[in-house]
Formats: structure tokens, C-alpha cells, sequence
């Protein structure tokens, strides 16, 4: 239950344009962004409040990998067990089905360096481990299409949730360098606990302004929430996680080479 504020999908179909992109040209692509973000929230779950976010990503030819991190600013990190500083390593391979269709399939190991546990220690659900790491597969479909739609199966063997997600988003040019980029996503997370099931949603509305061919900066406000019982962000602090429903807001640079 982590990861960017943007949500998954939406990062996972962009990082696997630059490796489609990178077949095309047969040759090394790199991307890289480094956000601020006044809350960290993942499928409609708050981690963190006031964190950076840089991440780094790597393709060449249809596979990719790279890297994700947050890292909470003062004293408003709300951690508990997992969450707030946190360390994601990512890779997969993404193929043009046609001239439509993208698959994209890999996995992500997310770490949490402030948890106490050990790079390679994972969670257990029965409490014999000690650590918080955990592993997740996913598979997922985007379209060269209106609103560009993707959809995401994602399952973590740690936690023993499965988690469906469908994306849109779309750009409108404002001035040569100026863009208005709208994001969206609904999610459902099956959970092997009873009552764990819970859905989400979120969404976020950014200015971009094109500082070069390969570099921009964007500025703008993100909406999400759950149905996870309770209305506070501090509720289910004893298991480490927090829920969030409301408006915070980012910026950030990104550039690819």
C-alpha cells in the first residue's frame, strides 16, 4: 500500500512510453523527476504530509527499471510501521501490441529504511517477520487513445491484496510551452483479510511549462479518498497506515536525456 501520489497506473504507463520510445531509437533512456508534495497518499491511503519525491527511470529497448523515493520533510512524517521514508525499486517490460494497445507487465520491491527492518526483511502477515519490505507483480494494458485509458492488475504477495485500477488523462496545450495536464484514477483493493476490501479513487489538475525540449516544470493541486472506515488521517495509525480524504497540492521538475 504505497507508492506515488500521482497514483501507480498513471506512473507505470509513462515510464513504459520512454521504454516504447527507447526501442524506436535503440538506445538508452533515462527520466528523471523530483517532485514536492504537501502529503504522501497512495490508493486513497496518507503515509506521509510535506515529503520530496525524486525517482529515476532507465529503458532500453521494451524493458525499463528504476527508482522511487519519498522522503518526508520535519516533523509532520506520520509514521508508524511502514510508510514516511521509503525506497521503491521498480522494473518491467512494456510491448505495442499494435498500433493501439501497449502491454506492460513487471514488478516493484517497495523498502522502508525508518522501519527498522533490513533491506531484504519482508513482511509477514502471521507477525513471525520482523521487517516491512514487500514484493508485487503487475500486469497492465494502455491505449493510444481520447484520454489515453490504461488498466492496472497489481497483487502484493506480502499483504495478500490484489489491486484493480483504471487511469485516464489528458493534456491542453494553453501557449507553445504552456500545458494543462489533467490526471484520474479509481481503484478497488481485495484484500485476504475480512473486511479489508476498500475503494479509491483520486485525481490531479497541473500547469506545465516546457523550460526545454526534454525538461518541464508543473505546479497544480490533487483530490483523492477512500471508503476505508473512520474520517481522520490518523485512523488505523496502529497498523502503520493512515487515511486521507481531501485536496493537498505539488510541484516538481522532470526531464528525460
Amino acid at each position: 500500500m504505497k507508492r506515488a501520489v500521482l497514483t501507480s497506473a498513471i506512473f507505470a504507463s509513462a515510464f513504459a512510453s520512454v521504454a516504447a520510445s527507447s526501442a524506436s531509437a535503440g538506445e538508452i533512456g533515462i527520466e528523471t523527476t523530483v517532485g514536492f508534495e504537501s502529503r504522501y497518499v497512495f490508493r486513497g491511503v496518507q503515509f506521509a504530509e510535506t515529503s520530496i519525491q525524486p525517482a529515476i527511470n532507465l529503458s532500453y529497448g521494451n524493458f525499463y527499471g528504476g527508482a522511487w523515493f519519498n522522503l518526508p520533510i520535519g516533523d509532520d512524517d506520520l509514521v508508524v510501521t511502514p510508510g514516511g521514508e521509503e525506497l521503491d525499486l521498480f522494473a518491467g517490460y512494456s510491448v505495442a501490441m499494435d498500433d493501439t494497445f501497449t502491454l506492460d507487465v513487471g514488478f516493484t520491491y517497495y523498502t522502508f529504511p525508518d522501519a527498522a527492518s533490513g533491506f531484504f526483511d519482508l513482511f509477514e502477515e502471521d507477525g513471525d517477520g520482523l521487517g516491512a519490505n514487500t514484493f508485487e507483480v503487475f500486469l497492465g494494458v494502455s491505449a493510444e487513445a481520447p484520454l489515453s485509458p490504461s488498466f492496472y492488475v497489481y497483487h502484493d504477495f506480502n499483504f495478500d491484496t490484489t489491486t484493480f485500477e483504471g487511469s485516464i488523462s489528458h493534456s491542453f496545450p494553453l501557449a507553445e510551452k504552456v500545458s494543462f495536464d489533467l490526471g484520474g484514477a479509481v481503484g478497488y483493493v481485495v484484500d485476504d483479510d475480512a473486511g479489508g476490501d476498500y475503494l479509491y479513487g483520486s485525481g490531479s489538475a497541473d500547469i506545465s511549462y516546457a523550460v526545454t525540449d526534454k525538461g518541464s516544470v508543473y505546479a497544480g493541486v490533487r483530490f483523492g479518498g477512500s471508503d476505508i472506515a473512520g474520517g481522520s488521517i490518523f485512523d488505523d495509525a496502529n497498523a502503520g497506515t493512515f487515511q486521507s480524504s481531501g485536496v493537498w497540492w505539488g510541484l516538481g521538475f522532470t526531464a528525460s536525456f
